[in-house]
């Protein structure tokens, strides 16, 4: 996995933490969602299934949301 991507995969580990620490119910659940596409995301990403320029979006997204 690249230099980004650990650190795309950090950010969401961090992001799920606050997450299962701060919010409850619905909210809760919807964030963990968000988050575990965000990793599903990022195995896109790692094993090539996803043009580039699709990617960085992708990375550039997990970054404003969870920054």
């Amino acid at each position: 996995m690249s230099q980004y991507l650990e650190a795309a995969a950090q950010l969401l580990k961090k992001a799920e933490t606050q997450v299962t620490a701060n919010l409850f119910g619905n909210q809760k659940a919807q964030e963990l969602r968000a988050i575990a596409r965000g990793y599903a995301e990022l195995a896109a990403i790692d094993k090539g299934l996803l043009p580039a320029g699709l990617a960085q979006d992708l990375l550039d997204h997990l970054a404003r949301r969870y920054t």
